[in-house]
């Protein structure tokens, strides 16, 4: 049990390495510069429509407190108007460049020149205007380079301070500015450039942290698309495997017209049908495995060799005692399989028959369904089960139908199955038809039935009707 909760928490903590960002701790740089290639793309496309209206807010608001510059600086009035119209006219551009190639795989070090041209803007007011009031919009070009511009931590701690330090080596000694007002104004100006740093690396980590899950679900999902792309071709391999089993011809009984089909829920059937045509004598089976796919097709592969080695030569009941006693020795585990098997014989048909459907004859000089059971448990589950064998004679007109239980049991829409009771209505409708003829009706009627839902098991008939 320990054991168990050291494995969870094991596997538990590479889980959660695995989906943290492998970055340097204090540059947040990957690794691998590959991956610093991609997010830089990967970041740029995200935030080129916010930096693009943040600007436009810039714009704004440089043009907004245009109209506070006659009370501040009535002196210099003129001088600051020439620098916000630079200036605006310099975001204009920098907007411009983000729709055109260049601008967008040198985001980065635009927004850098950004923070560098507007921090060199706002001291060259203050040093005009010898005025400390405009230092307010130092803070604004802080909280710009660390969150709006989408700057890397690095690129906007490195860019902030440089304007903070020519600040302050710009404005010290200036004669209108005491050194109280120098140290309050260092002081809040270096505090809000700390906690931008503090908001701009948990930002970027957050965002790389974020990418990094994509690509590892990218690259997950590729396995896994190389995976279903694999087993896929795997199950069509079996699959044209399974068909080739099959028989694909009818037999060539001059008296009897036949016909069967396999209609398979998934890729690989668990259904199945064959014969073995020696001289006058058929034997024929069809089988119904448990559930469908890989697991099926094994269980159907070994009833295959079953019934090729021994049917044509053993009694129906002998053969599904040996067939049972041989898959139960095989030690598959919950694979079992339902099989009816019959043998015609001089218009003498006997069958016989383990958990499957019961067989429906329809005689046509009454025009009666009979109904011949093949209960039993299906191959597999008991060595010695006592099958019965049930025996009658075919009349010209007379038709055979044999299916797996996918028809009868399939559901609609509406969750409500065929029954037995409609598939007998069903036969005695169709059975005038040839066995093809008989046996095409019955898919349309599946496709109806389904009205565009998956089917849910397989469907198999065998059909046979004495012509003459």
């Amino acid at each position: 049990m320990l054991i168990a909760k050291k494995q969870v928490i094991t596997r538990q903590s590479t889980e959660s390495i695995q989906h943290r960002p492998p970055v340097h701790l204090f540059s947040l740089s990957f690794s691998n510069p590959w991956y610093n290639h991609l997010f830089d793309s990967y970041s740029t496309i995200r935030s080129l429509s916010f930096v693009r209206l943040t600007i436009t807010l810039a714009i704004f608001l440089y043009f907004f407190f245009a109209f506070l510059d006659p009370y501040i600086a009535p002196a210099v009035e003129m001088e600051i108007t020439v620098i916000r119209i630079v200036s605006i006219l310099f975001f204009c551009g920098i907007i411009i460049l983000t729709y055109r190639p260049w601008g967008v795989k040198n985001f980065q070090f635009m927004m850098n020149v950004v923070v560098l041209f507007a921090g060199s803007g706002i001291i060259t007011m203050i040093l005009i205007s010898q005025s400390t009031v405009y230092y307010v919009a130092l803070i604004l070009a802080v909280i710009y380079a660390h969150s709006l511009l989408r700057l890397r931590f690095i690129y906007a701690t490195f860019s902030t301070w440089i304007v903070l330090l020519a600040y302050l080596l710009c404005t010290y000694g200036l004669r209108d500015i005491s050194f109280e007002v120098y140290l309050n104004n260092a002081f809040f100006l270096v505090s809000a450039n700390i906690m931008g740093m503090f908001g701009s690396y948990w930002l970027e980590y957050y965002m790389k942290a974020t990418f990094w899950k994509e690509r590892i679900l990218t690259e997950q999902t590729i396995e896994l698309q190389k995976e279903y792309q694999r087993k896929s071709d795997e199950l069509d391999a079996a699959r044209k495997i399974q068909l080739g089993m099959l028989p694909n011809e009818f037999p060539g009984c001059s008296d009897y017209q036949f016909s069967f089909s396999m209609q398979p829920a998934s890729e690989v059937g668990g259904d199945y049908y064959d014969y073995q045509y020696t001289g006058d004598k058929l034997t024929f089976g069809i089988g119904d495995a448990t559930g469908h796919g890989m697991q099926a097709s094994v269980i159907v592969t070994a009833i295959k060799l079953l019934f090729s080695e021994h049917s044509a030569k053993t009694d129906p009941v002998e053969f599904l005692k040996r067939a049972s006693r041989s898959i139960s020795l095989m030690g598959f585990r919950n694979l079992f399989i339902a099989f009816a098997i019959g043998k015609l014989d001089q218009h003498v048909l006997e069958l016989a028959g383990a958990g499957m459907p019961p067989a429906l004859v329809y005689r046509e000089n009454s025009g009666n369904i009979e109904q011949i059971p093949l209960k039993g448990l299906p191959l597999g589950s008991k060595a010695l089960y006592p099958y019965q064998k049930t025996r009658t004679t075919l009349e010209p007109g007379d038709c055979v139908l044999l299916m797996t239980d996918g028809f009868p049991e399939l559901a609609g829409k509406d969750r409500v199955m065929i029954g037995y009771e409609k598939t007998i209505e069903l036969f005695s409708e169709l059975a005038h038809l040839s066995p093809i003829e008989m046996i095409a009706k019955l898919q349309e009627f599946v496709n109806l039935w389904l009205n565009g839902i998956p089917q849910n098991d397989d469907i198999t008939f065998f059909a046979f009707k004495r012509v003459r």
